[in-house]
């Protein structure tokens, strides 16, 4: 069962929603702030999060950009907003789809129903990679280190299957950078980082037999010992 997490701060229109969404088979879980947004997310994974941009205590925009560092959970904006500066900084911002109010409910769950369906085509179109102990699973987003979660990240995740696609290929961080962010203006520093916690997280010490190794000290590559 596909799991949402309605973020509304309209008791009326978030009882509807859930209602009509439980009624279509959805596990529903509800905030009306991005605080307890916050909270939901850290206590459980969602398929899906329907935000509203107008907020007590923040944009909704603003939240899905800094959600997107941590979590990778596809957004439909549901917002009383219909201009189109608003329509295209939510989707800078990382939302995948646009609704605005008022909207009707059979709009609603064809929308809810085709974005969970489309993210899980592509998450599931791309085999698995098995690397000695580490198993990175595409369907799932998810990379687990003898049996266990990493729990990387999903920029983090997006580095590792690079270089996982491409074992031994070397990468300068510049490629890295616009293959897994895509955005100007280069940031070095952002990729030395990810590439950090990527050998913390997966135990790249000297009895590893997993490295990301550093050429001529501007080329990463992933490999196996």
């Amino acid at each position: 069962m596909s799991v949402i997490l309605l973020i509304e701060d309209n008791t009326a229109i978030t009882d509807t929603n859930r209602e009509y969404l439980e009624m279509q088979g959805y596990g529903v879980h509800t905030a009306s702030t991005i605080r307890e947004g916050v909270a939901a997310l850290e206590k459980q994974r969602f398929d899906l999060i329907v935000l509203d941009i107008m907020l007590p205590d923040g944009s909704g925009i603003d939240f899905c950009a800094q959600m997107r560092e941590r979590y990778d959970v596809p957004v439909l904006f549901l917002t009383c907003l219909d201009d189109d500066v608003a329509l295209v900084a939510g989707l800078k911002a990382g939302g995948d789809e646009y609704m605005t109010k008022p909207y009707s409910l059979a709009a609603l769950s064809a929308r809810v129903g085709a974005l969970i369906r489309r993210v899980w085509i592509e998450r599931s179109s791309e085999k698995n990679f098995v690397i000695g102990p580490l198993l990175i699973d595409c369907g799932k987003r998810r990379a687990y280190l003898d049996n266990e979660d990493v729990l990387l990240t999903p920029k983090e995740f997006d580095v590792l299957l690079l270089l996982a696609r491409n074992m031994g290929t070397g990468y300068t961080a510049e490629e890295i950078y616009f293959r897994v962010w895509g955005d100007e203006p280069f940031d070095s520093r952002t990729v030395i980082v990810h590439i950090s916690c990527l050998r913390k997280k997966l135990r790249m010490d000297d009895e590893s037999p997993l490295s990301i190794a550093t050429e001529k000290r501007r080329y990463y590559s992933l490999r196996r010992e």
